[in-house]
């Protein structure tokens, strides 16, 4: 019986790590010095029912965001979208649950 336990085991996503938050507070503080953040929310509350596209979404506007944030950071930020533990953690720091590192900022 040992195979039939995890025979149909969904993975679980990871936390995101303290550099992982780190990105994604830096991403926020971007969002919302541009005042972008309710368009953000809304985009990403909207594609959570298909998260994976709403992520691949990101792919598609790779362009814009690496001349904002870099390549490197970019990928990252799209990568971390694919995780719902992370979207969750994006999803509070824009709605102000979670210390934006800006205070200045709404």
């Amino acid at each position: 019986m040992g195979f039939w336990s995890n025979a149909f085991k969904i993975p679980e996503h990871p936390e995101p790590s303290a550099a992982d938050r780190e990105l994604i507070l830096k991403a926020v503080e971007k969002i919302k010095a541009r005042e972008m953040d309710y368009i953000a929310s809304l985009a990403v509350e909207a594609s959570r029912p298909v998260h994976g596209l709403g992520a691949q979404a990101l792919v598609f506007l790779q362009p814009f965001l690496t001349t904002v944030f870099g390549a490197e950071k970019t990928n990252k930020f799209v990568e971390l979208m694919e995780n719902p533990k992370a979207v969750d953690f994006f999803l509070k720091s824009l709605n102000g649950e979670n210390q934006c590192p800006n205070k200045n900022l709404k």
